[in-house]
């Protein structure tokens, strides 16, 4: 249960990878605020940012897409036009331990980037790699480390998680490695674009992503991952 918690009017960026997923979230935004997505979404149209309001706040909808390369440009291109106070990630996760059920909302308070390298290796990291360094902004420790969500963390009880960001989902015969070598609870294919971004434009965010499978118990339901996290997100919304 979410503490009731109040706060003044927000600016705030919800950034999901495909509006379709959220529209039970968006009709019960419109139904109790009156207020429709502007503009409206259009396939053929290359607009990726919506924009409504609810409650008090203005809410901008930033549609990223799967895979790295246009989740980065989006969100770095509405960072650039715009100061939010809050940045909000809503994802699916596969989780890789059993304890981690399908349907478990969870806050990513530490990304890692996994196996993103160019060497043909299986097993070789950018780090690794000698692509990224640990003491260069924003890495911390080979990791990116959200520090600026600690009001969200006080309202919002989501058991907090270490995410692996990789290139490609993992399944039975690379769950005990990924696991061991990365101490990772979670594994997503772009979370890190968010992060990055948000990270290198001082932007506040928070990273919510919902487990659609558990590769420890091979149980599998994105129905009912994105069921979970559309009613999630509305809580939160009504709560902020």
């Amino acid at each position: 249960m979410l503490q009731n918690i109040t706060f003044a009017a927000m600016k705030l960026l919800l950034c999901v990878r495909r509006l379709s997923d959220h529209q039970p979230l968006l009709d019960a935004m419109a139904q109790q605020s009156g207020q429709q997505l502007s503009p409206q979404p259009d396939p053929q149209s290359a607009t990726y940012i919506f924009q409504t309001r609810y409650m008090q706040h203005e809410i901008d909808i930033c549609e990223m897409g799967y895979g790295a390369f246009q989740s980065g440009y989006k969100l770095t291109k509405a960072l650039a036009k715009q100061r939010y106070h809050l940045a909000l990630s809503a994802s699916l996760c596969h989780a890789y331990k059993p304890d981690i059920a399908v349907g478990t909302i969870v806050n990513v308070i530490k990304d890692k980037p996994g196996d993103l390298t160019h060497t043909g290796s299986d097993t070789a990291d950018l780090y690794e790699s000698g692509l990224l360094s640990t003491d260069s902004f924003p890495h911390y420790r080979e990791a990116f480390i959200n520090m600026n969500n600690s009001y969200m963390n006080v309202m919002l009880p989501f058991k907090k998680v270490v995410s692996l960001t990789t290139a490609h989902y993992g399944d039975t015969a690379t769950l005990d490695a990924r696991r061991e070598k990365y101490k990772a609870d979670i594994e997503t294919r772009d979370g890190l674009s968010f992060v990055y971004a948000c990270m290198y434009e001082r932007q506040p965010f928070y990273q919510l992503c919902c487990v659609e499978r558990n590769l420890a118990t091979g149980e599998t339901d994105t129905t009912k991952a994105l069921t979970t996290l559309n009613e999630t997100l509305l809580d939160i919304l009504q709560k902020l």
